[in-house]
């Protein structure tokens, strides 16, 4: 089974989601391809031990303890068999910085264990949330409250937001960014890195690569993949491929096939998928 919770309102600029996937039935499997979106989210692992593939290295780790997966520049496969149950939170972009008191790029493409970050609160919490597990809205009542508890946005979070908002409305050039926000082209950088975890130039890629897979989901046989790669600021479609490959571990000709093959199937049941 797989859910999607709301957080409290006040959270909801910062946290996206949060998200459940239990399954009762054994064995279950749970497969997933998770591309760069510039995110970070908490997983509270009460089930088996995921495997966690690299798309653009051959080389692969194995996870069993509850932890904060960081922003990240590569693309993953995650992949877990056997008894399935997570409950998680997934932050917005630059989110995670209204709760941590640490320059976000220190957790970029890391996963840490949360008792590194949050102390000895976090395996309460974690406990309380294995407690709840036939009671989704408890889980969802105690992570609102944890995270309120650590709910403090600094003032230059909201530096980092404004440069964050200029990008998103299409203004992918930093150094006209920056002219924009009155900062110089080094201040907005460091500002972005403390709070997003990567650089202006770089969310500008994940916006634009996003925007693209977005639009390959939405109509997988509508527009040429080079009109694709226009439409949304590449240079040409050699660039757009390169691009699509570094953030999805595969191409956008291979995306769109797997989109047609997927609008031609019924819709999944995630029920069943999960095993429940």
């Amino acid at each position: 089974m797989y859910r999607l919770l709301q957080p409290a309102a006040p959270l909801r600029p910062y946290v996206e989601c949060y998200w459940i996937a239990r399954s009762s039935a054994q064995p279950a499997t749970l497969s997933e391809s998770i591309f760069v979106d510039g995110k970070a989210d908490i997983l509270f692992n009460f089930g088996a031990a995921y495997q966690r593939r690299y798309l653009s290295a051959a080389s692969s780790d194995e996870l069993s303890f509850s932890n904060l997966d960081g922003q990240r520049d590569y693309p993953l496969a995650i992949a877990q068999s056997g008894h399935i149950h997570l409950v998680a939170v997934r932050f917005r972009p630059g989110g995670l910085s209204a709760f941590l008191r640490l320059p976000i790029h220190e957790l970029s493409n890391l996963a840490v264990d949360l008792a590194c970050l949050f102390g000895a609160e976090i395996r309460e919490l974690e406990g309380r949330l294995y407690d709840a597990a036939d009671q989704p809205d408890e889980q969802r009542r105690l992570l609102d409250q944890f995270l309120l508890r650590h709910l403090a946005v600094p003032v230059s979070h909201e530096s980092a937001r404004a440069v964050a908002a200029y990008l998103e409305r299409g203004m992918l050039r930093v150094t006209d960014v920056s002219r924009a926000v009155g900062y110089s082209v080094r201040t907005v950088d460091r500002l972005f890195r403390q709070h997003y975890g990567i650089s202006p130039k770089f969310y500008a890629r994940v916006l634009r690569f996003q925007a693209a897979l977005g639009r390959l989901a939405a109509n997988p046989d509508g527009a040429t993949l080079a009109q694709i790669a226009f439409d949304c600021g590449y240079y040409d479609q050699s660039h757009f491929t390169r691009e699509f490959l570094a953030f999805a571990g595969d191409t956008p000709e291979r995306y769109r096939m797997l989109m047609v093959a997927r609008a031609a199937e019924p819709p999944p049941n995630l029920a069943s998928v999960m095993g429940n």
